[in-house]
């Protein structure tokens, strides 16, 4: 579950990148260092994933796992799966015109909802930032689905600060698409976990509460 669902949630971020309507949340502030830095995507992103981490041991304090530590490792998995989700979304036919950038857009959307929805619960070790909404779930008692989208739209507010402060184009990193993904993504993991709920009488623990 752990890795077909970060497969999957790859997938997403495929869809967003071929839409051309903008990257995810937290793939803009990586870009968005890129962008400022000149330095590769590949260490923007896992310096951006680094201090969310460290952000995860300010939250939980004595509360973090060294499991927690296991999230560096899953960074290089995913870029791996990345590479791979791209070349597999080049054979899904795309012409270009709107409609099938919105198609695309919400296919990733979902995608990367229902890649969050499966591997998370397998409770091994998330990816940073699904990481930091876990910590504040965990502290704040919250929904997981309703901090993502709190989450999700604060990576974009610091995007368009960084470009806005440090680079020429404030909008350089980021999309309409990347709005409408900060958003929709919370909100379909939702909708996901009440099916869930509905058909196995259960609630998904997407927290990682003991």
């Amino acid at each position: 579950m752990f890795v077909v669902g970060l497969f999957i949630m790859s997938l997403g971020v495929g869809f967003s990148i071929v839409s051309t309507l903008g990257t995810t949340p937290v793939t803009s502030v990586a870009y968005s260092l890129a962008l400022i830095t000149n330095i590769d995507i590949g260490i923007t992103t896992f310096l951006s994933n680094f201090a969310l981490l460290l952000l995860q041991v300010v939250i939980l304090r004595s509360r973090f796992e060294k499991k927690r530590l296991l999230q560096l490792i899953n960074c290089v998995l995913f870029g791996y799966f990345m590479n791979v989700a791209v070349y597999v979304v080049s054979f899904v036919p795309f012409d270009g015109s709107i409609l099938m950038k919105v198609i695309f857009l919400l296919l990733s959307a979902f995608c990367i909802a229902l890649g969050v929805f499966m591997y998370v619960p397998a409770h091994i070790a998330p990816l940073p930032g699904e990481g930091c909404v876990q910590a504040i779930a965990m502290v704040k008692k919250w929904r997981f689905s309703t901090i993502k989208i709190g989450f999700d739209v604060s990576m974009l507010f610091l995007s368009l600060i960084l470009c806005g402060l440090f680079y020429t184009d404030m909008f350089a990193s980021i999309n309409i698409g990347t709005f409408v993904i900060a958003i929709l993504i919370g909100f379909t993991i939702r909708q996901i976990s009440n099916v869930y709920t509905r058909i196995t009488g259960k609630e998904p623990n997407l927290v990682n509460n003991p």
